[in-house]
């Protein structure tokens, strides 16, 4: 991304932008679905959060701002995400940009939460993605999005493969977002932001396969020429030539 106030931080799944530390995707409280799948690791959304933390103090955020789906439980906040969460109210700002797992969050949290179609903030419009983002979203530079949980697949030398998460940045598609929005910037960009949970993730095809999302199943992006960028900052080409 060419603003050089926008930042992917390296080997995190985070950005950077204005002292606002944003994250995608933390998914806090999975230790039930862990347990029913017959893992018990009863502190790994602590650890998950002190990792946020971490990222808080070593950069001075002033406000964290989340990209959705921060509790696992589509229905239910647990206590100790509401611990977290309240810890986390003591030392920065929060923002939430609610996803489809963040059912009533508002009822539970001193913090600042944004509907579902999302929130402008400086250059970037930032939404969840499992609903359509509001039109002034639209007229920003970058539309920066998670709930895809994107993940590639790279093969080494040797023709071994493994997954890992990814950045995405892909150009609009002009005539399919003039489809659905009256207006809107020409260069807008879409970031899609690896989850912040690593336990959550799959791996994210060019067009034509299967997508979340109005904005990415309605084509409003050229995913086929999207630019894919290892967390530690290598470009790994265009995403319809990986794999």
């Amino acid at each position: 991304m060419p603003n050089h106030y926008v930042r992917f931080l390296y080997n995190a799944p985070a950005i950077l932008y204005r002292k606002a530390l944003i994250v995608g995707d933390t998914h806090f409280g999975i230790e039930q679905k862990l347990r029913s799948k017959g893992v018990y690791d009863e502190q790994f959304s602590r650890r998950l959060f002190e990792k946020l933390k971490g990222l808080i103090t070593a950069h001075n955020a002033e406000k964290t701002i989340f990209l959705g789906d921060v509790k696992e439980n589509i229905t239910v906040l647990d206590e100790k995400t509401k611990q977290m969460l309240r810890e986390l109210s003591e030392i920065c700002d929060i923002m939430i940009v609610k996803g489809n797992h963040d059912g009533s969050i508002e009822e539970f949290l001193p913090a600042e939460v944004s509907a579902p179609e999302g929130e402008v903030y400086g250059e970037l419009g930032l939404c969840h993605g499992h609903s359509w983002p509001g039109k002034e979203l639209m007229e920003c530079r970058y539309l920066v999005m998670g709930h895809q949980h994107p993940m590639v697949k790279i093969k080494d030398t040797l023709g071994k493969s493994h997954v890992e998460p990814a950045w995405i940045v892909s150009s609009a598609n002009k005539e399919k977002v003039a489809g659905h929005y009256e207006k809107f910037n020409p260069e807008i960009e879409l970031v899609l932001m690896p989850a912040f949970n690593p336990l959550v993730g799959s791996v994210i095809g060019p067009e034509g396969k299967k997508h979340l999302g109005p904005v990415l199943n309605n084509k409003l992006f050229k995913l086929n020429d999207a630019l894919v960028f290892r967390l530690n900052g290598t470009c790994l080409g265009r995403l319809g030539g990986t794999g």
